[in-house]
């Protein structure tokens, strides 16, 4: 099992090039990946943390972008050896006391943190829907789109609104007055202010 594993990540030869519009090809999947760190789940928890403990949970970004990228990299490179996804792959190349465990734990880890609990607290702070009836109609929403497979439909308008998301989150550092002595001090020093624990949950998910 992880022995043809092993034989695949070492016969996979990836040569990328970078010249002219082929950087294209790559910024596209990068784009769509990004939509996991700027949905509206993140926001309302980013707000949260913001708002309520100012640049104290500032680390937490930190922590989840070096995790972001190890996870990513690991997956990437899954994706490009066998053309599976994680799910696929954990159950086509481990016995099922192994991938089992490991699917339900993702699943758990998602209604744990924001992309189940991100999107309740949006819903709340948006229409002031208890965060319980929240989460039950963010599950309904991703189930009905992941067995519809709708979400293929709207990649490149995603795309598009990713864009104009992270040109206008540049465009807002030049409308705000930063603390940057305070703000480098917090993404770097670990603070736990009193109440903080489901915030910081909601960001690292």
């Amino acid at each position: 099992m992880f022995k043809q594993f092993k034989e695949l990540l070492n016969t996979a030869k990836h040569t990328p090039k970078l010249g002219g519009l082929e950087i294209f090809k790559y910024i596209g999947p990068g784009l769509l990946v990004t939509v996991g760190f700027i949905d509206p789940g993140n926001w309302a928890s980013n707000f949260a943390a913001g708002s309520e403990f100012g640049y104290a949970l500032l680390w937490v970004v930190t922590l989840s972008t070096i995790m972001l990228i190890v996870l990513q990299h690991n997956v990437a490179h899954l994706g490009i050896v066998t053309g599976l996804c994680l799910s696929e792959a954990a159950t086509q190349y481990c016995p099922k006391w192994i991938s089992r465990p490991i699917l339900g734990s993702a699943v758990l880890a998602s209604i744990s943190t924001s992309e189940i609990l991100g999107g309740a607290i949006s819903l709340q702070m948006l229409l002031e829907i208890p965060i319980a009836w929240g989460s039950v109609l963010t599950t309904m929403f991703v189930v009905i789109m992941l067995f519809s497979n709708s979400y293929k439909k709207i990649e490149r308008a995603i795309i598009a609104f990713v864009s104009v998301i992270g040109l206008s989150f540049l465009y807002e550092l030049f409308l705000v007055d930063i603390d940057w002595p305070v703000a480098i001090r917090s993404w770097v020093v670990p603070e736990i202010p009193q109440g903080s624990m489901l915030i910081i949950m909601s960001v690292l998910g």
